[in-house]
């Protein structure tokens, strides 16, 4: 006679196994390392040097807040993740804010809801539904040390509840150091170093994190054109890499195009895909849009985020 209790407890042994470890390299927490940031979701992940979109720098590197033009930038996204996949609808918020020439702050957070399930009780029974569902919480602050270079440092909770009795968290840091050099930015890091996590089945897995280096040079052609270029790279310590390349341009500072591609080896906790973008800002205001496309697993991702800066 077949066991549903070990059936249902064999699924979210699965469940489990799959979140620490969707790409293959048996990283926990896989999430943190998602763009939650609509301009940079557009870009091909790219953009970890930016100062443009300070709003979720606490999700990746907050040493670029004082190199910042505006004094306070806000926003919030929405992101469908996966829809052809393991779907879930991820939600997030940031904020940046310069106190000063020197000193910025930043916060943010994401809150991630799976498919709902049904579990069932040890006779086989429906004993209810449960969502799954993530968090993120975040704080950062930079410094500028000289008037070119500047470092930042942001401290990140991840929580994760696959079912009423398994959930797990940690706690990481990403550490960063950036300088500028008029429309170049150059920034270089430490990204998700934390603790590892155990699962339910008591084996170990790391959070997936990085060292990290990036780039992003924009260049303003006259009042109506711009471009700007970005490129990250990640060495992951569990031995994968992966990098990112965008392109965006600029309508007289209103209206945005972007595109971007994301490489990732065979068992990055991100795997290669392309992305495009667009975006409209007016009155400190921007809308825009990213989708994520050219890969099965995460293909038709879309990004929307609402922003606000002065």
């Amino acid at each position: 006679m077949i066991n549903l209790k070990n059936i249902m407890m064999t699924a979210v042994i699965c469940l489990t196994t799959a979140s620490f470890a969707s790409a293959q390299d048996g990283s926990a927490l896989p999430f943190v390392r998602i763009d939650r940031n609509p301009v940079s979701a557009g870009m091909g992940f790219a953009g970890a040097a930016s100062s443009r979109e300070t709003a979720y720098s606490s999700f990746r590197n907050s040493s670029v807040i004082p190199f910042a033009t505006e004094r306070l930038s806000v926003g919030a996204s929405g992101q469908i993740w996966a829809p052809n996949g393991a779907k879930s609808t991820n939600l997030a918020f940031g904020s940046a804010f310069k106190a000063g020439k020197r000193l910025g702050f930043s916060v943010g957070g994401a809150y991630q809801m799976g498919e709902e399930y049904t579990s069932f009780d040890e006779t086989g029974n429906a004993a209810g539904t449960f969502k799954p569902g993530d968090i993120v919480l975040n704080a950062g602050a930079g410094f500028l040390i000289l008037d070119n270079l500047s470092v930042g440092a942001n401290v990140c909770y991840a929580s994760q509840k696959l079912s009423s009795d398994n959930s797990y968290s940690a706690i990481s840091t990403d550490v960063f150091l950036t300088y500028r050099l008029s429309g170049l930015n150059i920034t270089a890091g430490v990204s998700s170093l934390g603790s590892s996590v155990k699962s339910v089945s008591g084996d170990s897995f790391s959070l997936p994190a990085s060292a990290t280096v990036g780039a992003e040079w924009s260049k303003a052609f006259s009042e109506t054109h711009g471009v700007r270029l970005a490129a990250d790279a990640d060495y992951f310590f569990s031995g994968n890499f992966t990098a990112a390349a965008g392109a965006e341009y600029s309508f007289k500072n209103m209206l945005f195009a972007r595109a971007g591609y994301h490489f990732g080896t065979k068992d990055a906790v991100l795997p290669s895909f392309a992305t495009v973008g667009l975006g409209v800002r007016f009155f400190g205001i921007s809308l825009n849009v990213a989708y994520l496309t050219a890969n099965d697993t995460i293909g038709n991702t879309l990004t929307l985020g609402l922003g606000y800066r002065f």
